[in-house]
């Protein structure tokens, strides 16, 4: 089996680059500020639109059909958006999206038409999606094979210590100050990002794959860029099984979420602030593990962590519906982001050590439409059924689906003899 080369400890990449430039860990340090501050203003709204939606009358099915937008406009251009990274370079893709989550949050803050909530989360989820690949494709342009894992995991920490600081003051901006607040506030973040972006992060994409990636415009059609094509396939392929689980333990979260607040305030009669405290604590947990475990990745198999992060990824739900004590909600939380920062670190890896310069962003772009389609399908199936089953039963879902994931990367990546044999 064609993934049984990602268990090996040394990854020979098929379309391997020659030389790599020089570790540039400053840069690198500015880029994982632009994440943090962008994931910070990202979480703040988190706690606003079930309590906004509320006041206009509405409920889960509503939240269901905006965070279904948010993910179909990031499932359309994430790929795209990858793609013109190894074009024009991964700090203008970087740029787009920190200016446009600006812009689309002055308009959340001021809107007040309910139904203007879905085209606008659309764009924004459309911008937003060349985040995440460019950051990536920057990590792959500059750290050798075997410093990614460390990397990877100080990219997750970025994240995740945005989302442990925003829901919390997110809701506490919500109680005191109104709704708009927030979203002002995270359009000021994300103009501080864009900031850094512009003065302090480098390209990272040589001139020699952008001069490329234009060769490649001006030959396509034409036989030449057939053994390309070819070539690419050959990659997608190898790494569609990873496709799948990404896919796989995206789509828990946004397809219990929309229950979530509603369960919380109606069933268990906890307040905005805790809820948002529970998801602090899932992204304090990111926040820190990552930095113990990231390096893990480069050590160890992949298997082992892919699978024993897939099997904590969901305590949150089960402790949500077995034990709803909140002490034990806080522990469920923290297990999940102990989870998530074993899979992480390993999955990017992966990604990373299978692709170059000049199709890196391609990839990570196309892994960017498949957790996507995940954000995009989760809340779509729950505003499908969830009149039709009770918040218990869709908990219930999410358990089985984070298990089905952490069985198919069991029996997808073999063991490392294996793989040395295959």
């Amino acid at each position: 089996m064609q993934t049984a080369v990602l268990e090996q400890k040394t990854v020979t990449s098929p379309l391997q680059e020659s030389v790599r430039p020089k570790e540039p860990t400053a840069a690198l340090i500015f880029l994982i500020g632009c994440v943090s501050l962008l994931m910070t203003g990202f979480a703040i709204i988190i706690p606003v639109f079930p309590q906004r939606l509320q006041s206009f009358g509405m409920g889960s099915e509503m939240l269901a059909l905006m965070e279904g937008a948010f993910g179909l406009g990031m499932f359309l251009f994430s790929t795209p958006m990858g793609t013109w990274s190894g074009r024009i370079g991964r700090k203008p893709i970087l740029f787009i999206s920190l200016a446009g989550f600006i812009v689309t949050n002055l308009l959340l803050a001021f809107v007040n038409v309910p139904l203007f909530f879905i085209p606008i989360r659309f764009v924004e989820g459309m911008l937003l999606s060349g985040l995440i690949p460019s950051a990536m494709s920057m990590v792959g342009d500059t750290i050798p094979l075997e410093k990614q894992g460390r990397w990877i995991g100080l990219l997750t920490t970025a994240q995740a210590v945005g989302f442990a600081l925003g829901p919390g003051l997110g809701g506490v901006l919500y109680q005191s100050m109104g709704f708009a607040s927030p979203f002002l506030l995270s359009a000021t973040i994300a103009l501080m990002a864009s900031l850094l972006a512009i003065f302090l992060v480098p390209e990272t994409l040589s001139r020699q794959a952008k001069a490329q990636a234009r060769q490649q415009r001006v030959t396509r059609g034409t036989g030449a860029s057939q053994p390309k094509q070819w070539q690419l396939a050959s990659l997608i392929w190898l790494v569609a099984p990873f496709l799948v689980i990404d896919f796989g333990m995206i789509f828990t979260y946004p397809f219990v979420f929309p229950q979530f607040p509603f369960f919380f305030e109606k069933i268990l009669h906890y307040s905005s602030a805790q809820y948002g405290l529970l998801f602090s604590a899932y992204g304090m947990a990111l926040a820190v593990f990552p930095l113990i475990l990231g390096r893990l990745s480069e050590k160890l198999p992949k298997r082992p962590l892919i699978v024993m992060g897939s099997l904590l990824f969901s305590s949150l739900i089960v402790f949500t519906l077995v034990a709803p004590l909140y002490p034990f909600l806080l522990v469920g939380a923290v297990l999940s982001g102990l989870g998530s920062a074993f899979v992480e670190p390993a999955m990017g890896s992966i990604y990373l050590a299978n692709t170059n310069e000049e199709n890196r962003g391609q990839i990570m772009g196309l892994r960017g439409s498949a957790i996507s389609l995940a954000v995009m399908l989760g809340p779509l199936m729950q505003a499908l059924v969830g009149l039709w089953i009770t918040p218990q039963t869709t908990f219930a879902i999410g358990v089985l689906i984070s298990l089905g994931m952490a069985l198919v990367a069991f029996l997808l990546l073999k063991k490392p003899r294996q793989a040395r044999q295959a």
